[in-house]
């Protein structure tokens, strides 16, 4: 009797362990196999010269999946801080940091930079007090596009014509974002809502004579898609949501 006694005592501790193995992998595998997610919440204040207005009226707040900051410009110095606010961005615009791999449209990663961007940025970009975009660097100068900013037209639609060179090159890449007439931008839809030129432009130009083409995600890669909702208001823009990694 003592014997059967511990094999049904063995039999039950190994059908429990069993039972409580198959719960944590059931429960491992249903957290898995939810998508990433990357929230946007930005605010800026364009048509300012001046780095104290901007740092009391702008900021970028990122969480998510892959890591989270809050960031702004620092009224006296004009540098970001803290200073990590690129890399903590490029941890979910590009596949493994490499920005040629982008998992989400060019024009919208560079944007969200305005959050913690002094007035010097702004004024290279061409959404500052001026109307048209030239970066200067030192005794240098780069083309002059003309038309850049930010409009609201009476539908609602938000349109942002920025011209951005990257690191310490002088010739830019143009970028056109739309968003509808509720003033979503929709993010990861492939549509011709979101454009810029393939290549860096290398002569003067007005915006609308350039040749843009449609800006999208890499493809092959995962990437974000969803909608960021904006307001523009007094020269002051934001736009948040919420955006889901995708494979399809």
């Amino acid at each position: 009797m003592k014997k059967i006694f511990i094999f049904l005592f063995i039999t039950i501790f190994i059908v429990a362990c069993s039972s409580s193995n198959s719960s944590n992998e059931t429960s491992t595998t249903s957290t898995n196999s939810e998508p990433s997610v990357f929230n946007v919440d930005l605010q800026v204040l364009f048509g300012s010269d001046d780095n104290s207005a901007i740092s009391s009226n702008s900021y970028l707040k990122i969480t998510g999946s892959y890591g989270d900051y809050e960031g702004k410009i620092d009224a006296v110095s004009g540098a970001s801080t803290p200073s990590a606010s690129p890399k903590a961005l490029n941890e979910y615009r590009a596949k493994d940091g490499k920005v040629i791999d982008n998992r989400i449209e060019f024009g919208i990663a560079e944007f969200l930079l305005f959050g913690t961007a002094s007035a010097d940025k702004f004024m290279n970009d061409g959404v500052s007090i001026n109307t048209y975009a030239q970066k200067v660097v030192g005794e240098n100068v780069g083309p002059k596009v003309e038309g850049t900013g930010i409009t609201k037209d009476a539908n609602g639609v938000i349109t942002i014509r920025f011209a951005h060179a990257l690191g310490t090159t002088l010739t830019p890449y143009l970028f056109e974002m739309k968003s509808d007439e509720n003033g979503v931008f929709k993010i990861g839809q492939g549509t011709e809502n979101f454009k810029r030129t393939a290549n860096p432009v290398t002569n003067d130009i007005n915006f609308s004579d350039a040749v843009l083409i449609v800006d999208t995600a890499k493809a092959g890669i995962p990437y974000w898609v969803g909608d960021l909702q904006a307001t523009y208001e007094n020269n002051i823009l934001t736009i948040q949501g919420t955006l889901t990694e995708t494979n399809n």
